[in-house]
């Protein structure tokens, strides 16, 4: 077994600039370096490209691995940077294509819930409102080492993040194809009454339960018929706080309590000994007034969107995105259309590190 060295990114380029590199790493990292970089998923694709005839690119190439059977030719580390943290507001927008390409997009949770179904019951929790950066500072551990970074790739707002999540066709009419013949919904809207809940729950064939309280999501999935089924439910997280509230949210009890339902999900689900596969995500993440020093972008008024405009615009502080045939243009960090109200504690809508990175939970019971 071969030792790795630890180094820090400013140890990684100036190695780069030397050398090929094998490093253990997220590739995201690479983003926040000043040089482009030729990226290699294995460590024999890049010999075979230094080894091959052809003219050698004249950028630095690195391997997002390490192979004992080549350390003999090329330096081994493992890179000790965390990319996920505010400091990527910097180089988010501008690096926003090497984003996509390398961390999970929302748009693919649908597809990463599907791919990894093999229990006999598969649950969902979608939380209104909660950012990856809150849930790694207050989950519990045990919950936090779970949660994979997961990018909103798009406007982050409750209806486009949330049909995201739900995917098209819905993740309750893919598992049905996949022998998931039941499927059960809970939410704090009637569906009948409410466009998105009745969008997001597509395809469930036991209908949907309008709940006043998680407690009683608790106690119907203990008593529900699971074995090859699907559960999903919607449950409100920090948007509820961000846009009206009297004082200081306390964030991290939020975060808390969501992560304690969760645990009780599991469980419950446990005492009922079915093998189940739980996740968790969110539509958007918030990014919270109080902490931020965020800065007008224009004198604008009234109701508009803080972090956003509807329709093209140009400027090199807004990302231009696309949803269902409707362009939008985003703002990046950290601008504002408007002043904020003495109610408003955070905003979502625009491209943060804060308000763009959700987390996705998966925690497998037994």
């Amino acid at each position: 077994m071969i030792e790795v060295r630890t180094a820090s990114l400013e140890e990684l380029q100036s190695l780069l600039r030397q050398t090929p590199v094998m490093a253990q790493m997220h590739p995201l990292s690479l983003a926040f370096l000043d040089e482009e970089v030729q990226v290699f998923e294995s460590v024999e694709a890049l010999i075979a490209g230094l080894d091959c005839t052809e003219p050698q690119p004249e950028i630095p190439m690195v391997a997002l691995s390490v192979d004992e059977r080549f350390v003999h030719r090329l330096p081994s580390v493992r890179c000790d940077h965390n990319p996920f943290t505010s400091e990527l507001n910097r180089i988010l927008l501008p690096k926003i294509g090497w984003v996509q390409k390398w961390v999970l997009c929302q748009s693919q949770v649908a597809d990463e819930i599907v791919r990894q179904a093999d229990a006999d019951c598969v649950v969902l929790l979608i939380v209104d409102g909660l950012g990856f950066a809150d849930w790694q500072r207050f989950a519990p551990s045990n919950l936090r080492e779970l949660a994979q970074p997961c990018f909103v790739d798009g406007v982050s707002v409750t209806d486009q993040g949330m049909s995201r999540i739900a995917g098209e066709p819905s993740i309750a009419l893919r598992l049905a194809s996949l022998g998931y013949e039941r499927s059960f919904g809970f939410s704090y809207w009637e569906r009948t009454e409410n466009e998105l809940t009745n969008l997001l729950f597509q395809g469930v064939t036991e209908g949907v339960r309008k709940v006043r309280s998680f407690d009683e999501v608790l106690g119907t999935v203990g008593k529900l018929p699971l074995d090859n089924s699907f559960v999903q439910i919607v449950r409100e997280g920090l948007d509820q706080v961000c846009h009206r509230h009297r004082d200081l949210p306390d964030i991290g009890a939020i975060v808390r309590r969501i992560c304690d339902e969760f645990d009780a999900l599991a469980q419950k689900l446990r005492q009922r000994d079915i093998r189940a596969t739980l996740f968790l995500t969110a539509d958007h993440g918030i990014l919270w007034q109080h902490e931020h020093e965020l800065r007008l972008y224009e004198a604008g008024s009234g109701n508009v969107p803080p972090r956003y405009y509807e329709g093209l615009r140009s400027s090199e502080f807004l990302w231009r995105v696309n949803f269902k045939g409707n362009d939008f243009s985003v703002l990046a960090y950290p601008f504002i259309r408007r002043q904020l109200r003495s109610t408003e504690w955070g905003v979502h809508g625009g491209l943060s590190f804060e308000e763009s990175f959700v987390p996705l939970v998966k925690l497998e019971v037994p």
